[in-house]
Formats: C-alpha cells, structure tokens, sequence
C-alpha cells in the first residue's frame, strides 16, 4: 500500500473518531471531553473535543495571569499531549491526523493548477512568504497566550475553522435555536480570506496561520521519526521540493519545522534517497 493510500486511510479514521462521542469529564469538568493533538473544533455539533487553543484559552481567560485564577489542569493537559505527540512524530499530526489537513490536500489541488499563474509563482518564491511563515506563531502568542487572560477568547471567536464545523452546521441544523454573535460578522470575513487562502495557496493555513502547528513545529527538530535525506547521495533533481506541499526545500532540510512528514517527497525521489528514519535523541541527520 502506498503512501498516499496509507495517509488517506489515517486522515479519515482520525475524522471520523473526531466525532465519536466518547466523553472525558475528569479533566475537563464535563464541558470538553477529548482534548486531540490536532485542530478539530470543540464546536462542531457532533466532536465531543476540545482542540489545544480551546483548552488554553479556557485556562487563561480573564485571569490577568494570576497564578491563583489560572486553570492549570486546562493549559497543562494539552500541553502535554502536544509535547508527547510532537517528541515522538514531530509534526506528522499535520499530515496524518488533521481534519483540516485533509479538506486542505482536496483544495490543494486546485492550488497546484493555479501555479501556471505568475503572480502565484512570484509570491510563493518571494522573501515575504518566508516571513510569512512566523504569523502562526504570532497568532499563537499575541491572540492566546497575552490577549485571552486580558481580554477575551480572542482566537476562536474569530477561528475559520470552529465557524467551518460549528457555526455552519449548527446553524443549518437548529436555524431556530442559533444566534450569531457579535464576533459573527469578522468570523465570517475571516472565513471567507481562509478559504480562499487554501484554494491560492497550497497548504495556506498550515503554512501561515495554524497556532496548533506553530506548537508542534519546533518538535520537529527532536523528534523520534522525521524525514531523513541522504544528502551525499543527492542529485539535485529538485523533485522531491517541487511536490512538497509545505515548499520546503528538501535537500536541504535539516528537520525543518515546517515538515508534516507527508512522506510526498519520498516516492518523487528517483534515487530512493528520502526515508523515514527513527532516531533517539534528535541529532539532526
């Protein structure tokens, strides 16, 4: 069985046991049930779970960073899921568990045909998109970490992802019971860029917005399993940068936090060069 087959096979599993309905109270009194390494809204009408940023939002809000107000059961607990997660696979949430990931390999395709555009082409080699890459984790400090215990749940008010799965079917589901909040109207601005981010660009909001990846991320450079490219054995064909989703350069790559170990580049490689390797102890190779 091929990769693309294997990845298609966990992507739909992880969706579906997304939205079991099995409930945890223990940890969260009742309210959030699962906690899943992967951004999956706690919103949408059937998930039973809370994604990360959700948890942490709700353990830090309006606390103004008193110790004594913050949640800690709530922040630490999936803290640790993602660090447990993130030290063993890195970020290969990204590209074999996210429900999101996987609406984006189906819009990915129309992003693909959109490359024969030059604006696209010039944007995506441009210095700017490099730059780009750091709002996810601007995102994950300024509208989390400092706004929330200040202000408000200032992230998923406005998340494209909780009005996707949430605001959406539950208004289609109870249009009577449902009404919008103030934060509707931006949400659904939002929603609409978000959509149009991931049908432009390949993997958009994994790439430039996702807090969740931004907290995986620097995990790929310690993790257990990761892409390994024997670089001395490298023909410089390019190929296997050319299907990576996330535009990583590949043969050059040092576990790049930017990897969803996709496993896209391996196949594309005529030298059978690029594998997943299991390493203890991160040393990079």
């Amino acid at each position: 069985m091929n990769l693309k087959i294997k990845r298609y096979i966990s992507q739909f599993f992880f969706l579906i046991f997304a939205n079991l309905g099995f409930k945890i109270n223990t940890f969260f009194n009742g309210k959030t049930g699962f906690c899943y390494p992967f951004f999956y809204c706690h919103s949408c009408p059937t998930a039973t779970s809370a994604c990360p940023i959700r948890a942490i939002e709700n353990g830090v809000y309006k606390t103004g960073l008193d110790p004594s107000k913050i949640n800690w059961k709530l922040i630490l607990f999936p803290i640790v899921i993602i660090g447990f997660i993130g030290t063993i696979t890195g970020r290969a949430v990204c590209g074999w568990a996210c429900p999101i990931g996987l609406l984006q390999r189906v819009t990915g395709k129309f992003a693909i045909k959109l490359r024969k555009f030059d604006i696209i082409r010039r944007f995506e080699n441009h210095k700017i998109e490099g730059y780009l890459r750091y709002a996810k984790y601007i995102v994950f400090i300024g509208l989390i970490i400092i706004s929330t215990p200040f202000f408000a749940f200032m992230f998923t008010n406005i998340c494209p992802v909780g009005f996707l799965v949430g605001t959406i079917p539950i208004s289609i589901l109870n249009p009577g019971a449902y009404y919008p909040s103030e934060f509707f109207n931006l949400a659904l601005i939002i929603f609409i860029l978000f959509i149009i981010l991931i049908f432009l660009i390949e993997r958009g909001w994994c790439k430039y917005f996702c807090p969740v990846g931004a907290m995986l991320a620097p995990f790929n450079k310690i993790s257990i399993y990761h892409i390994n490219v024997e670089k001395d054995r490298c023909v410089h064909c390019n190929l296997c940068s050319k299907v990576c989703p996330m535009g990583i350069d590949v043969p050059n790559m040092n576990r790049d936090p930017e990897c969803i170990l996709c496993g896209k580049c391996i196949p594309a490689c005529p030298k059978n060069i690029i594998t997943f390797k299991k390493t203890i102890g991160g040393d990079g190779k």
